[in-house]
């Protein structure tokens, strides 16, 4: 049943708006008297200012999802094996993978047994949540800090392979690099090697004991 619309009656005070004036007023100036303050303190963040961009440019958190990259190891070969579990992990479903085997001749280029044969992002229906680069197994996909992400045409929102290489060489170039993400342990590994911890240290307690019960007694 649907509720019966009543009409708001206002007050004198509200009709003539001057009380909601000096309520609006009053507000504008706490934030002012706020950023003024703030504007003496030291350290980040705190000072309002206007960034004369793209001359000046803010820094950017470590952990800000920006632009994407394919990651290349120590020794220049792609870390990535085309398996696919960006693009299954993916909600906006905007990442395209296809595996190929590593051609013959060709295995310095690559850190595995598969490699990618094509990688797409189209950045008009990515989100940045980063469940691409939390997903992937050997660590190979990453979103940088690059936030300059307007484009002309819809064609040049589709990153890549060799644009998302070439995006960690930027990187690298200019030391924005995430730092590598530490490993998280399994709860099935984790709970195994406690129980091995658990046993060992029972064993050593429990060892002396045994031997001495089972040594033969004395003549």
């Amino acid at each position: 049943m649907a509720k019966p619309v009543v009409e708001k009656r206002y007050t004198l005070s509200e009709r003539i708006y001057l009380v909601e004036i000096l309520k609006g007023m009053v507000l504008t100036w706490r934030h002012f008297i706020f950023n003024f303050r703030a504007s003496f303190r030291p350290g980040p963040h705190t000072v309002p200012t206007c960034w004369q961009y793209p001359e000046d440019r803010r820094e950017i958190s470590p952990i800000f999802r920006g632009e994407h990259m394919l990651l290349l190891d120590e020794q220049g070969r792609e870390l990535c094996v085309g398996c696919g579990m960006c693009a299954k992990a993916c909600p906006a479903q905007c990442i395209t993978v296809k595996m190929a085997k590593v051609p013959e001749g060709e295995e310095g280029r690559y850190a595995g047994k598969t490699c990618s044969q094509s990688f797409n992002i189209d950045l008009l229906r990515c989100i940045f949540c980063g469940f691409c680069e939390e997903t992937c197994p050997k660590g190979a996909i990453v979103l940088g800090q690059g936030y300059e992400l307007a484009r002309y045409t819809p064609e040049e929102c589709q990153l890549g392979k060799e644009r998302l290489i070439s995006n960690f060489r930027d990187a690298k170039a200019k030391g924005t690099l995430k730092p590598p993400r530490k490993p998280v342990p399994v709860a099935g590994e984790a709970a195994k090697e406690a129980e091995e911890k658990g046993s060992k240290a029972k064993g050593t307690r429990t060892g002396p004991a045994t031997a001495r019960k089972a040594a033969p007694p004395k003549a």
